[in-house]
């Protein structure tokens, strides 16, 4: 695929977002209103958006896969911590500065909502095993950010790992369960048809929240331009972590669903929701806020170029 085709299809991602952010500066959405909509989508639509994904998924019917996916996902974030500590202090980012933020920040990219749209338009029919082994990276992930990157940011670990359990998480773990199990094929078809709906609705929804968030939180974060961070984070995220993930991508040959999970995860800007960890564990929440924002305007450009090169690196079409 050339850069074209694929910025065509990140586009629309990028449009639900912009129409997020407008509802949000237009008054449509509330924090009420908000917040709601967010324990929808964590507790009900997202969890069903993987039970459509995951039980019956033939790439998942191996344990190599899914332990490698797992360990895939907490290694890299390790990897990314420890990048953006040296980028940091690289950059002479002090503690005062925000340095612990800074880490988490840029080490955690985009895992979800982004890449799951752009998987369904990249990779068609083969779409779904790759969104269940995206699941299970994702996993791992979110082990590393609730243990380790909590520690970065509070400085204590008190409280952090219960926060696992929540809808994502019990839903991975279910579907998995199911799927080495084969008891998916007694769910009947018209909670499978009720489940899949259910999910359909999540991604849409779930940009448009993403929006307005990112509205939310400038409002609530007067905006301050360091270069130092700014520059650090298009470091990180476009040029020293797309690096990390395309190795790990060329060393998975055995898995080619996870090569495309990392392809995609590779180009993907920084996440948003280390904003909200900064603001509730005594972070800066205005690093995380540069961080979020200048990522993700140089992702219109950076991440149809980087899937480009990775796509065309390991000779993979759509």
């Amino acid at each position: 695929m050339s850069f074209f085709d694929i910025l065509i299809q990140i586009l629309p991602v990028f449009l639900l977002v912009a129409v997020g952010y407008a509802t949000r500066m237009l008054g449509v959405l509330s924090d009420d209103a908000e917040n709601s909509i967010l324990r929808l989508i964590v507790n009900v639509l997202y969890p069903c958006f993987i039970l459509a994904k995951i039980p019956g998924n033939e790439s998942l019917q191996h344990y190599s896969v899914v332990a490698v996916a797992l360990a895939a996902g907490f290694l890299l974030t390790l990897a990314g911590l420890i990048v953006s500590r040296f980028v940091g202090l690289g950059f002479r980012i002090s503690k005062k500065d925000g340095l612990n933020t800074f880490c988490v920040s840029t080490a955690v990219q985009n895992y979800g909502f982004v890449p799951i749209p752009l998987i369904m338009a990249l990779f068609g029919d083969i779409a779904d095993e790759t969104l269940g082994v995206l699941f299970v990276h994702n996993l791992g992930l979110e082990f590393a950010l609730w243990t380790v990157g909590i520690i970065i940011i509070s400085g204590t670990i008190a409280g952090a790992t219960r926060r696992l359990i929540n809808g994502p998480t019990i839903a991975i773990l279910a579907g998995l369960i199911l799927n080495f199990s084969g008891l998916y094929v007694f769910i009947p078809d018209f909670a499978n048809k009720a489940i899949g709906d259910l999910g359909n609705c999540s991604i849409p929804i779930s940009l448009v929240l993403v929006g307005a968030a990112l509205a939310s939180v400038i409002e609530s974060h007067r905006w301050k331009t360091d270069w130092k961070i700014v520059s650090g984070a298009l470091l990180i995220r476009f040029l020293i972590m797309p690096l990390v993930f395309l190795g790990g991508a060329s060393a998975v040959s055995f898995s080619p669903e996870l090569k495309r999970v990392l392809i995609v995860e590779s180009a993907m800007p920084a996440a948003i929701f280390p904003i909200v960890l900064a603001k509730y564990f005594g972070g800066k929440p205005g690093v995380a806020v540069q961080v979020c924002i200048a990522t993700s305007v140089a992702s219109l450009v950076m991440t149809p170029l980087l899937l480009t090169f990775g796509l065309r690196w390991f000779g993979i079409s759509n």
